[in-house]
């Protein structure tokens, strides 16, 4: 087996190709995911595919939350063709002080956005498919996955970095007037998220499905609102969706996060703002009022995240080149 100095005398300007297997995933649910992904990989010169079915002649990467049977799909898939999978973690999964916290709890603690058994069930399933997977990818810089290494033994962790987005304009739909609303919300309702909805509607007008609605049909709302709000899924929690974000900056929308805590990179992104503070409504509403201008700085801020962080971590190329050779796709990689 070749070893990982000796990639340095592999063509870096062959690409495999990198296939998203999206088997255990109904694609309404992913699809701001697919799209960062795809975006990145592209941006960084990898032929990328998407579809329900792996691909023998690729490099497969599946994205986390498998159930006891897309579990066993994906080891079976794996066993019988000797391949590996990378997969993509999006849920904020730790290990602190010998102890598994999910979202920034211990694991089984009760609440509405994932009951505990979900969580247990998830993990389970993960470690089920541990001994196939290549690699953990995260999607920019979120979830952190703090000392993993420590459930997840010899399971390494890279990221990827931001990609680009271009400057969309800022112009709200022209429809009749009463179709607008001054902020919109389509995240999985929780009774903390409705609680912070009653609060803000007593000032503004807040477009809010209450359902998944499909990309088109949010990206829609986004662009009818002037500002696309992120709601935290329970009191204490800290960080702002990364994909909410990019959804309001590819409608040419600023983000304004109620009540979290963030000090991650894309949080420079968005604007945050504690519901416990004297007066944050009103503050809300002022940010509301220069919804253009906030978006300008939102999107440059969003660009020169993706230079600085592109700068400093890189993109994994090592982590393609060595496991196409591996798996012997080289011959198979697209130059």
């Amino acid at each position: 087996m070749m070893g990982m100095s000796q990639l340095a005398q592999v063509n870096s300007s062959v690409r495999p190709v990198i296939h998203l297997w999206i088997f255990n995933h109904p694609f309404y649910g992913i699809s701001d995911q697919v799209e960062f992904f795809k975006l990145s990989f592209v941006e960084h010169g990898y032929p990328v595919s998407v579809g329900r079915q792996p691909r023998l002649g690729a490099l497969n990467v599946v994205i986390e939350n498998f159930s006891e049977l897309s579990s066993e799909i994906l080891c079976n898939f794996c066993r019988s063709t000797g391949k590996r999978v990378a997969v993509i973690m999006t849920e904020h999964l730790d290990f602190i002080g010998d102890r598994i916290f999910i979202h920034g709890e211990p694991l089984w603690q009760e609440n509405d956005y994932m009951p505990s058994a979900t969580q247990a069930s998830r993990i389970k399933n993960l470690m089920d498919c541990a001994p196939y997977i290549r690699s953990f990818i995260v999607l920019g810089d979120l979830p952190e996955l703090k000392d993993i290494g420590s459930i997840f033994s010899g399971i390494g962790v890279r990221q990827i970095p931001f990609p680009s987005l271009e400057s969309r304009p800022k112009k709200v739909e022209e429809i009749p007037v009463d179709g607008h609303s001054d902020l919109v919300f389509t995240g999985y309702m929780t009774s903390y998220r409705r609680e912070l909805l009653s609060e803000i509607a007593k000032k503004l007008c807040v477009a809010c499905p209450e359902k998944f609605v499909s990309r088109k049909v949010r990206d829609s709302m986004n662009r009818n609102a002037k500002i696309v709000l992120n709601l935290p899924q329970r009191q204490g929690w800290r960080w702002v969706s990364l994909m909410r974000i990019i959804a309001a900056l590819r409608c040419g929308r600023a983000t304004i996060s109620i009540s979290t805590r963030d000090t991650s990179l894309v949080a420079a992104c968005a604007t945050q703002i504690d519901a416990g503070r004297l007066g944050w409504l009103d503050a809300l509403q002022e940010h509301v009022a220069r919804w253009e201008s906030l978006y300008e700085q939102s999107l440059a801020d969003y660009m020169r995240l993706v230079e600085s962080f592109g700068t400093k971590v890189g993109f994994p190329d090592d982590l393609f080149d060595y496991w196409s050779i591996v798996e012997g796709l080289r011959d198979n990689a697209v130059p």
